[in-house]
Formats: C-alpha cells, structure tokens, sequence
C-alpha cells in the first residue's frame, strides 16, 4: 500500500472530494506547474485527452465562482439560447483557483448537483459562498498535511541514508582493523612457524581457512607453539609415510592437544582400577584419540590412518596383531564402557572383526 505522500497530490485531491462532498458529480482537479505544464485528474481517472486550448485562458482570467459547463473549457457542446433564470441555474460548477501546493498550483472545478433530496432544489447565492469558502479552506488544509507528509518521509529518508554512511563507515573500519588484525596475526604465527619447518626440515603452509580460524581463537596465544609442534609431528608421521615434503595447516589444528593429553590421564587414573585390562585400556583409548585426528581431517577410520596418527606412529599390521592378541580384553572392555571408544566400535573395521570373531568363539564354548 502507497503512503499519502507517494500518491499524486490530484489523485488524493479529487478522492477527498469525492468521499468528503456527497453531491459532488463531476470534479476537476487542475495542477499547474512552475514550467506552466499542466495535469488533470477527475472524478474518472486521470485526464487522458489532450487538455483544452482554452484551459489556460481560462484560469488566469477566470475568477473564482459559479459556472455552468458551456462556459468552462470543458463543454463541447455548441451553446444553446437559455433565459436569465435558466443559465443562472445552470451554473453548478464550481471553480476555485490558486491554491499553492509547493512546486505547483491547484485549481478545482467542481459540479455540485443536486444540492437536497429534491432534484429541483438549488443553492441560493449565500449558501453558494459559504460552500466555496469551506471547500477551499479544506482543501488548503488537505494540502498542508501532504506537504507535511512528504516532509517527514523526506527526512526519515535522510535519517535512513545518514545511518546507512554511518553503518558503511563502520563496516569499512572494522574491515580495516580486521585486515590489520589478520596481518599482525600472520606475522606472529609465521615465526612460530619457521621455528617448526627449520626444527622438523618440512614446508609448513598456512591455509586461508586456518588464518581466519586464528582471528576466532579464543584459547591463549601463549600455548600456540607447542600445540601446533604436537600436531605437525602428527602430521608429519603421515606426510612421511605418504611421501610428501609439506604440510598445510587447517583451522583443525588448532584444537588442544593439551586437553587431550589430560583426558588420557585422568583415563590413566582410572586404570589402576582396571587391573589386568589396564594396557588394553590404554590401547583402545590411543587407537580412539588417533581416530578422533583422522575423523577430524575427514579421512577414512582405517588401520594405515590410525597408525600414521598414534604417537609414536605404528604399522596397521601392528594394530591388527595387537587387537588380535588382546581380544577377550578388547571384548569385555567394549561391552563394559558401551559410552567410550565411540569412533573405533563404529567406523573401524578391525574392532567390528575382533568383536564378532570374538562373540562366534564365546557362543561356541557355551
């Protein structure tokens, strides 16, 4: 729905006098603009024929008042000879002139008739006056609310556009610092970096993604170094078994290491507890948390990963004989913590072997 101020002033004009004036009939609003071009609206729509030539005669000479239709620039009709009485009757239009609405001038031409329930009633000259001077004091009033309307959309606008140059200012700062931010960030991180490649003799590169990974990092810059030095030999267990010469960081490596290191002692802990399954324990939990890297990197959970990511690095013929030869431990285990080892008892295939090669042997001897 159009706000009042995006509607044409004419448009709003000729609808209030239609809903405000039940006897108007026929109304034309005239907009006159400072270059002398002209718009007509009536009560039909807008005025689509060409205006009438006599139409601006008509409005700087004209005076305000009674017409009847033959005598405005409207009528078509050849003129017919009437009494006195008749054509006094006959003027029903009226025409009010001058009305200024900011860059233009209104004029109206009204026809009001009938003037009462009878057809043949008709105004006397004082109510004719007192029916032009409320219609143009309304009207008056109607067009000081559009400009007003129009003024205070105006300056929402101007808010509007001030507030957007104040938000892309701001944008454009903040952009700025960011970009400060991320170089003084990459030139901190590519000296712990170059420690790294010179004490391991392997390219370590720096991906986009870790470097805005790095702007997000909420854990304490001061650890950094020997986090990334747990993870690049990790890493560099598999760049060797692979055969390659470098490495490239992702926003995975930036995961702590250290809170690991600590869930694998509070798992000791509890092992002293576990008595003969104890170094099973162990293992499982290691295959778990090299399991947890290779998930990470979204590799595939198999043995050849496992093993380039356990610390030390193992073959995945070495985790295949281990699990083999620890079997009933690795068994009981899993069915007594069913919450732990989550990503080997699902995705690694070697456990799903023990445990059914296991469960066969147990249903056997029963």
């Amino acid at each position: 729905m159009l706000l009042s101020s995006n509607i044409p002033t004419q448009e709003l004009v000729v609808q209030f006098v239609k809903d405000a004036i039940p006897y108007s009939q026929a109304v034309f609003c005239i907009v006159q603009y400072t270059n002398d071009a002209v718009q007509i609206h009536t009560n039909d729509g807008e005025y689509l024929e060409k205006y009438p030539k006599t139409l601006v005669h008509f409005i700087q000479k004209g005076n305000n008042g009674w017409y009847a239709l033959q005598d405005t620039p409207f009528d078509t009709r050849t003129a017919i000879g009437q009494t006195s009485l008749e054509m006094e009757l006959k003027k029903d239009y009226l025409f009010i002139k001058g009305i200024e609405s900011g860059e233009s001038r209104i004029h109206l031409l009204i026809q009001l008739k009938p003037f009462g329930p009878n057809k043949n009633t008709y105004l006397l000259a004082d109510q004719k006056k007192q029916f032009e001077i409320n219609i143009r004091g309304t009207i008056s009033q109607l067009l000081k609310l559009i400009k007003n309307d129009k003024t205070i959309i105006s300056s929402i606008a101007k808010t509007k556009l001030i507030s957007q140059n104040e938000l892309e200012e701001n944008r454009a700062l903040l952009q700025k610092q960011s970009r400060n931010y991320e170089i003084a960030i990459t030139q901190f991180i590519q000296l712990i970096i170059n420690k790294l490649e010179e004490k391991y003799g392997i390219k370590i590169r720096l991906t986009n993604a870790f470097i805005d990974a790095l702007k997000n990092h909420h854990e304490s810059f001061e650890n950094l170094e020997s986090n990334l030095d747990k993870h690049i030999q990790v890493e560099l267990n598999l760049a060797i078994a692979q055969g390659e010469t470098e490495i490239s960081l992702s926003p995975l490596h930036l995961n702590n290491l250290e809170v690991k290191a600590k869930r694998r002692i509070n798992a000791k802990d509890e092992s002293l507890s576990l008595g003969r399954l104890a170094k099973t324990y162990k293992l499982l939990d290691r295959y778990e948390a090299a399991a947890k890297l290779v998930d990470d990197k979204g590799l595939s959970v198999i043995g050849k990963h496992i093993g380039s990511h356990c610390v030390p690095s193992v073959s995945n013929a070495s985790i295949t004989d281990a699990l083999n030869k620890q079997a009933k431990k690795v068994y009981d285990l899993l069915e007594k913590y069913p919450d732990r080892w989550v990503i080997i008892r699902q995705e690694f295939k070697s456990i799903s072997n023990v445990m059914a090669k296991e469960t066969e042997r147990r249903k056997q001897m029963a």
